[in-house]
């Protein structure tokens, strides 16, 4: 900040001989100075020029120089001032500091001392000119952002709520000054979140990130609530924000998405049915001889109708997950669940002479889910193990009771993921193509389902792989409440 936006200095003495004096030293050394001899010239004088520094004697005539100060605070709270005074006593400085007084300069003074002074307050003054500033750029920012705007203090009470959020919730932003969190938004998650950043333990899986819901059916409002803490000088968390983010466009864009795949997947399934019936009649001769050629062409076209096919099946699973149809929750028990998905792959498994294992450590804690989510959750990553692993390799599939929940994992010794391709694996389609996995056969949606059951379900999805040595996939899933 340059010396003439913070160089206005107003000098508020009886005396005439000082307000020259001061005058004189403080226009040599740069300063705008302006003079009034008494406290009500000088709340004129204030009014007129708005400076930036005031130097004001504390005993005058009319109005003295403590009564001046209290005046000129209540229009600019921020004034920064020097107190002048012929009585040097502590006394006098500390009822003066009391009073919001900056600095104490006894008379009489010496022209470096008042330069000194002065130069300490200016250096305050900007200080204070700039945080003033940086805080109104920040209230102007948040007022103006589409986005509604949260802060919370350690207590949980609301600092800051933005137009945008007080639109949001029908209110005004000066009628949620103050009050708690849990009145403020209608979603106990949210809130839940802040208290978990402001505690420095919010999972990192989560990332502050909730989805919650304003309103209902076509009038419901989607909104995607980012929070994160903020600290003070010393890293403390003093407070937390929550962003929220209207995505009812993209929440509805995705609805007819998974409308639009999943009626097209539907369509395709039944006549692709149909027709690979037909191929396996004209496979096994049931509709007359054929001969090795043309048995082999039929083969072919039936593996390809079989992967279509697959792939339908596979997009009506992941888009009833996306649409939350999945099914009716409930307590479950994985351990059934996984010897099934075990026997259900053993045959796959022994035709390329690799060894399928399963060990469930001691007992498992209850999960709430949808059985047969989890069940195809589990099916897809043995299948892909069994798939992705050469002749005679190994698998082991196993869980045991961890950080209260389950632990689930799937190992394999078969041809592992690149590292720059294992961020990928999750998405829809993403498939790693090289010379070892061309004639692999596969939707690329499996682990995309893998993906949204174990997040669904309120788990964390990870993997581990190494290029030639094979791949370890880790489910954690929370245990059903009590």
């Amino acid at each position: 900040m340059t010396q003439e936006s913070v160089g206005r200095i107003l000098v508020v003495d009886d005396e005439e001989r000082i307000r020259q004096a001061v005058r004189r030293v403080l226009t040599d050394a740069g300063y705008e100075v302006f003079s009034a001899s008494d406290g009500v010239e000088g709340l004129a004088q204030v009014e007129q020029h708005v400076p930036d520094l005031v130097l004001v004697d504390l005993m005058m005539p009319v109005m003295d120089g403590m009564e001046f100060l209290e005046q000129a605070r209540r229009r600019y709270p921020d004034l920064t001032s020097v107190v002048i005074t012929g009585f040097a006593t502590v006394e006098k400085a500390v009822e003066a500091m009391k009073q919001g007084a900056d600095d104490f300069l006894a008379k009489p003074f010496k022209p470096n001392d008042l330069r000194l002074v002065v130069g300490r307050a200016r250096a305050r003054a900007v200080a204070l000119q700039n945080l003033s500033i940086e805080k109104s750029r920040n209230r102007a920012l948040v007022a103006a952002m589409g986005n509604g705007v949260l802060v919370v203090d350690q207590a949980g009470e609301t600092a800051l709520a933005n137009p945008g959020l007080a639109r949001l919730l029908g209110s005004d932003p000066e009628s949620l000054q103050g009050m708690p969190c849990r009145e403020v938004l209608p979603w106990p998650e949210v809130c839940g979140c802040l208290e978990l950043a402001m505690q420095g333990v919010l999972p990192v899986s989560e990332e502050g990130r909730r989805q919650v819901c304003l309103g209902q059916g076509d009038k419901a409002i989607h909104l995607q609530v980012n929070c994160a803490p903020f600290h003070d000088s010393r890293g403390r968390a003093v407070g937390a924000v929550a962003v929220f983010d209207d995505v009812t466009a993209w929440s509805r864009l995705d609805e007819l998405k998974n409308q639009f795949v999943s009626t097209v997947a539907h369509e395709i399934v039944s006549p692709l049915a149909a027709v690979l019936g037909q191929m396996q009649n004209l496979g096994q001769g049931l509709l007359g001889p054929i001969e090795e050629r043309q048995k082999a062409v039929i083969d072919r076209a039936r593996e390809r109708l079989q992967s279509i096919a697959n792939l339908s099946k596979d997009l009506l699973d992941l888009s009833k997950i996306e649409a939350g149809a999945m099914g009716k929750a409930s307590r479950l028990d994985l351990a059934p669940l996984l010897r099934e998905a075990v026997d259900m792959l053993e045959d796959r498994a022994r035709e390329k002479e690799q060894g399928l294992t399963l060990e469930i450590q001691g007992e498992l804690p209850a999960v709430e889910g949808v059985a047969q989510e989890l069940l195809r959750m589990v099916v897809n990553l043995v299948s892909n193990a069994v798939k992705y692993t050469p002749a005679g390799g190994k698998i082991g599939v196993s869980a045991r009771a961890e950080g209260g929940g389950v632990r689930l994992v799937v190992a394999d010794n078969g041809l592992g993921i690149p590292p720059s391709e294992q961020p990928a694996i999750f998405q829809r389609f993403y498939r790693v193509k090289n010379a070892e996995t061309r004639h692999i056969p596969g939707t690329g949606l499996g682990l995309a389902i893998v993906s949204r059951v174990v997040e669904s379900h309120g788990g964390r999805l990870e993997v581990a792989s190494t290029p030639g040595q094979g791949s370890v996939f880790t489910v954690h899933l929370p245990s059903a409440p009590e």
